[in-house]
């Protein structure tokens, strides 16, 4: 897998990674990391978690992978990383996860979660242990208008989450458990670049967030064979 720490980029193997993870009691993955920040507060927070951001663009990532990767008396964060790789490419390695977030994903993992892609979910499911937490944010201003990745899907709230999310979580092994709009306290505690904003907004209703449980999903049956001649 792709590590990037500051401007440089370096290799890291499935065997550096699991003696790395093998530290940890924890591994928890934020899909879409964007700079970054979140990992840096979930690191702090929880040093017997190993954080791992995961970006399909690395360069949003940089500053805060360099502050990580500093000596830990000038701030550095050992137990957080930073993974250039998309989600639909998942890196050799990165396994065992016992948690999943996604705060205010963006473009095509944006599509991937709110039209729900059963191939993108289960990818990200077949990383985890069996029982993983799921922390999902949508930035609500995403259908305010409608950006091109959400198409013609209504808005979601807590009711539709339940009621049109959860069935298709759950064929690819998510469970969604609550879905409830995120207060001020709640998204201040998400520790992203987008706290200040979605908190200055007048709109008390910015960010629906969704909880649950992750468990690999067995593989979808085989066709059935075509009727002997």
């Amino acid at each position: 897998m792709r590590a990037v720490a500051g401007k440089a980029t370096t290799e890291l193997s499935p065997a550096a990674f699991a003696e790395l993870r093998e530290g940890y009691d924890e591994l928890v993955v934020d899909v879409g990391t964007g700079d970054g920040k979140h990992v840096l507060a979930v690191a702090r927070a929880r040093p017997r978690a190993l954080v791992v951001g995961l970006d399909a663009g690395p360069d949003a990532m940089r500053r805060t992978a360099a502050r990580a990767a500093a000596k830990p008396a000038k701030g550095g964060t050992p137990n957080a990383i930073f993974v250039w790789a998309a989600v639909e490419q998942w890196p050799a390695g990165l396994d065992g996860v016992t948690e999943v977030h996604s705060l205010m994903p963006w473009g095509s993992l944006l599509r991937a979660l709110v039209r729900p892609d059963a191939e993108v979910l289960r990818a990200v499911a077949a990383h985890c242990l069996p029982g993983a937490a799921f922390l999902l944010t949508f930035n609500l201003h995403a259908w305010r208008p409608p950006v091109p990745e959400v198409g013609s899907t209504p808005e979601p709230t807590p009711q539709s989450a339940l009621a049109v999310l959860a069935p298709a979580y759950a064929a690819a092994g998510w469970a969604l458990n609550t879905a409830a709009y995120a207060g001020a306290g709640e998204i201040a505690a998400l520790g992203t670049s987008w706290t200040k904003r979605l908190n200055s907004s007048r709109d008390a209703l910015d960010v629906l967030a969704l909880h649950g449980t992750i468990s690999p999903a067995p593989p979808p049956p085989p066709p059935p064979p075509p009727p002997a001649l």
